[in-house]
């Protein structure tokens, strides 16, 4: 559109519903929008930036980011699934199996969840079975599989006298396996889109620069890049802050300021989301970022959401500066001498740790606060 000389300019959805309803009475008509659409520039007090249109690797990016994102909630609900089934069917089995996430539990459950199945087959078939999916840190042998298969054995006879015959388990094994099936299928899935995702990021982000800052990892780094894209569409640390959705509601009267107002519900959800899980594992590397955590924390009575929230704020600044100059970020003590990974994490251990009876407190605090009107 550009190209043939059209300027385009997107506007917030929430603007143009405020501004119709204050000039139509709550009327939507194609010609209410209209002439909104065309007022809209005069209120506000907004300049209206262009639409930011991404390169195609950009674009890739985000679909692809945002296609893993959709493939990982999918898995967390079949895994809620299949817990919420052994909690109902057979309740001892979840403190026999190793963590539900492992290779060896997926194996076991979408063939041996049936305890008829499992109670019919040999001790010695159920030990090779083990062996043959144990992966990581699990024993192919030994004590480890004895033990596991003893479990599984007694467990059966008693999830069978539990139930007797008012459940049928080999209607419930099949659901167990789709839901199992499920799940490594979009492990799999996320796999290859994790790969693909690399290429890009490496062709967007050749420095990799991102990555050096504390609580942006293997996965943070491409959605990040993919969604901010380039860093020249921002004229401003201000700017990208919004963009991100990272400004709390302001709340003045009287020339009074009252803070502590919720975020903003401006902004990408997805990078908010991300920034936010950054700032939790961040302000547990960096010793600057844990001083803004302790500060709120302790001495302003702020609880951990509003504190992480402040630390993402700054978080952003550094992913700004980075992806701009594409300088690696510098762990750095509050003397402002280079640190290690390892020498920061005992700083903010040494300096920066929040009592757990503040946390508790600051716990309370939130759970009582009346809901804003």
């Amino acid at each position: 559109m550009e190209g043939a000389g059209v300027r385009v300019i997107r506007v917030k959805g929430q603007r143009v519903k405020a501004l119709r309803q204050y000039l139509s009475e709550h009327a939507k008509t194609d010609l209410a929008d209209a002439h909104v659409l065309g007022a809209l520039p005069s209120f506000g007090c907004r300049s209206l930036d262009p639409v930011h249109v991404p390169s195609p690797q950009h674009h890739a990016l985000q679909r692809l980011t945002k296609q893993r994102h959709r493939y990982q909630e999918l898995i967390c609900s079949s895994r809620r699934r299949i817990l919420d089934l052994i909690r109902w069917a057979c309740p001892e089995l979840e403190s026999v199996l190793p963590d539900t996430t492992t290779r060896l539990t997926l194996a076991i459950l979408a063939d041996f969840f049936d305890p008829h199945r499992v109670l019919k087959t040999r001790r010695d078939t159920l030990a090779r079975f083990i062996a043959d999916n144990a992966s990581g840190n699990h024993p192919h042998s030994g004590p480890f599989v004895d033990e596991l298969v003893e479990s599984l054995k007694e467990t059966a006879r008693r999830t069978i006298a539990l139930h007797a015959d008012r459940l049928d388990f080999h209607a419930l094994q099949f659901e167990v396996r789709q839901e199992v099936e499920m799940v490594r299928l979009l492990s799999q899935n996320i796999a290859e889109l994790e790969k693909r995702s690399e290429l890009l990021y490496e062709q967007v982000h050749p420095s990799n620069a991102l990555r050096s800052i504390p609580g942006i990892g293997m996965t943070l780094a491409p959605l990040l890049a993919g969604v901010i894209a380039r860093t020249e569409r921002f004229r401003n640390e201000r700017q990208i802050r919004g963009f991100c959705g990272l400004f709390p509601k302001k709340n003045s009267s009287g020339g009074i300021e009252r803070p502590g107002q919720r975020i903003t519900k401006s902004g990408s959800d997805r990078i908010k989301r991300a920034l936010f899980l950054a700032a939790d594992t961040a302000r547990k590397i960096d010793p600057d970022l844990a001083a803004v955590y302790w500060r709120l924390m302790v001495k302003k009575g702020h609880h951990h959401k509003q504190a992480i929230c402040a630390v993402a704020t700054r978080l952003v600044n550094r992913i700004y500066k980075t992806m701009k100059t594409g300088q690696r970020y510098i762990l750095r003590a509050p003397d402002g001498r280079e640190v290690s990974v390892a020498e920061a994490k005992q700083i903010v251990r040494d300096q920066f740790s929040v009592p757990e009876e503040i946390r508790r407190a600051r716990r309370r605090q939130a759970e009582t606060a009346p809901s804003p009107a």
